[in-house]
């Protein structure tokens, strides 16, 4: 009794309190509660009260009820069938304006010949006194945007040849992290609206040979390298998420955590993620560090192009040094092997640094890092670029140019190199990364599920059918990958996913991303898919959970 006395004092205080109707209620459910278990009259209150704002809100709203009902499915499946159909259409739309765009203004003499662009075709098909490119762009701007609306050219070129108007209704900077401010600038007077695209994690400009002008000058405009940074301080900032380029979530999954702090988003094919092999793999040589150079890993390297020349022919390849010598010892190795062997290296086939990487992809990547022991066993610490600041952009690139699979050949493992005490992150990084891909190379790599929101996990949806799904049979189903509440995992292989009204849903851009365009893609990319909602599972957890027996039949047999 001193025990609970206060909050028996509280508990009356609460009933002399409360209106008749709610008297009523927790009268009803005390007698069909057993107070042996009173966790269980917990739950059974909570869930009494979940109904009662269900009843209240959808009398208030009755548009509400027919959410999670047949009509809204067949709602859903008509909207994503518009939007299909408007994508097929605006393609047609498109092509349609361009042409009619060329000849809408078309002018003819007497005598039905064309004179509307007569004189622009005689100048570009003449063979003297050729008309500078500036001049004819000056002269026949009209006509040219008539036939070409849409040019793509750098900023250096756009400033060069194009009149200092705004001749364009958009202009868009690509991979404006490597623009100087001052070569950008200049193209965007050619325009209207603008639009600054970029990645701050990536690559700045470089002008280790360049001559700039430096003033004294304290403006905070004048502080910046890249269009990037300039734009930043002035424009409207959108974050884009989707990922598109890796096939596998581990191609992008570092990147995304020590980069983009898990913001980015990408959806992969089933059959891919069920595909057994690693995305990754770790290749462990015995070479040497000399003049920069691995000769070792630039031959296990080279032997390994003409092992996926063989096996996986018609895949490009992309081989990645972490300096230019090793650069140049590869290229070295693959003449040679060319001339030895009468070898023709596929056009494809490219070998890049990490200061010239950007903007490449290839469908499997090959590093060599190069590192090792001296002939003296001494592993010296040396990473160049990689230890400037910003070096990390660096790596950022580098392990981002895979679209299906990546092989690391180094002749040293993670835990040798020393790092703790460089002064930036770049080396660090590299460590983290070499272990990632280990990790990845033997089979130790699992998707890491956004964290639920822990002061509301109990009321989740998905926390009741895990729960659920726990005391159901064989099939494992519990949040593994990020993209869906729940995912259905049978004898190691993904089958299907769940997706509920939980955190999930209201973290989508929008309504159409959450209803059409996210079970659109899934479909896509052969993703057996289940929408539930909470209301169903208070209102009747035993239909729901029938719903969820036809549907882990229905994985199992496909």
């Amino acid at each position: 009794l001193p025990r609970d006395f206060e909050a028996l004092c509280d508990f009356d205080k609460l009933q002399q309190e409360m209106p008749a109707y709610e008297i009523e209620a927790a009268n009803k459910v005390m007698d069909e509660a057993d107070f042996s278990d009173p966790e269980e009259v917990v739950e059974i209150l909570d869930n009494s009260l979940r109904l009662q704002w269900l009843e209240h809100i959808e009398t208030k709203y009755p548009v509400l009820r027919s959410v999670s009902s047949m009509k809204f499915k067949q709602l859903e499946s008509e909207l994503q069938e518009c939007v299909k159909e408007k994508l097929r259409l605006s393609k047609q739309i498109l092509t349609l304006r361009a042409r009619e765009q060329v000849y809408e203004n078309v002018e003819y003499n007497r005598l039905q010949n064309m004179v509307t662009y007569r004189e622009l075709g005689h100048q570009v098909t003449k063979q003297r006194r050729i008309w500078p490119l500036r001049k004819l762009i000056g002269r026949f701007s009209d006509e040219l945007f008539q036939l070409i609306p849409c040019w793509l050219a750098s900023p250096e070129t756009v400033s060069a040849v194009f009149p200092m108007s705004e001749m364009f209704d958009l202009v868009i900077f690509d991979e404006a992290s490597q623009c100087f401010t001052e070569k950008g600038i200049p193209a965007m007077y050619r325009g209207k609206q603008l639009v600054v695209a970029g990645d701050n994690k990536q690559l700045r400009p470089n002008d280790l040979y360049r001559v700039r002008l430096d003033k004294d000058e304290d403006e905070l405009a004048l502080e910046v390298d890249s269009l990037l940074e300039l734009a930043a301080q002035y424009l409207m900032d959108v974050q884009l998420q989707g990922h598109y380029r890796s096939q596998k979530p581990e191609l992008i999954a570092f990147s995304n955590r020590h980069f983009y702090h898990d913001k980015l988003r990408m959806l992969p094919d089933r059959t891919l993620v069920n595909n057994p092999e690693p995305a990754i793999s770790y290749i462990k040589v015995e070479g040497v560090w000399e003049n920069q150079t691995n000769r070792v890993e630039a031959e296990r390297v080279v032997e390994l192009v003409q092992e996926l020349m063989t096996q996986q022919p018609g895949k490009s390849i992309g081989i990645v040094t972490f300096n230019a010598r090793q650069q140049d010892m590869v290229l070295d190795v693959l003449d040679r092997r060319a001339m030895e062997e009468g070898i023709s290296w596929p056009a494809s086939l490219i070998v890049k640094n990490i200061e010239n990487i950007q903007g490449d992809e290839k469908d499997i990547i090959i590093f060599t890092t190069a590192y090792a022991p001296d002939a003296k066993g001494r592993l010296v610490m040396q990473f160049g670029s990689l230890n400037q600041p910003g070096g990390e952009n660096r790596l950022n690139v580098a392990v981002t140019r895979a679209r299906e699979k990546i092989f690391v050949v180094s002749s040293i493992w993670p835990q040798q190199l020393k790092v703790d005490k460089t002064k930036n992150q770049g080396p660090k990084l590299l460590r983290s990364y070499l272990e990632f891909a280990r990790q990845v190379s033997e089979g130790g790599y699992r998707p890491v599920p956004p964290a639920p929101a822990k002061d509301r996990e109990q009321w989740y949806l998905k926390t009741k059918l895990a729960t659920w799904f726990a005391r159901a049979g064989d099939c494992q189903a519990r949040p593994e990958l990020p993209f869906a509440d729940i995912t259905i995992i049978c004898k190691g292989l993904y089958l299907g996913l769940i997706a509920t009204d939980d955190d999930l849903y209201y973290q989508s851009p929008s309504i159409k991303d959450a209803h059409v365009y996210t079970p659109l893609t899934l479909s896509a990319k052969h993703w057996k898919y289940k929408g539930m909602f909470s209301r169903n599972y208070w209102l009747d957890p035993e239909a729901t959970e029938e719903e969820l027996r036809i549907f882990i039949s229905q994985v199992e047999q496909s």
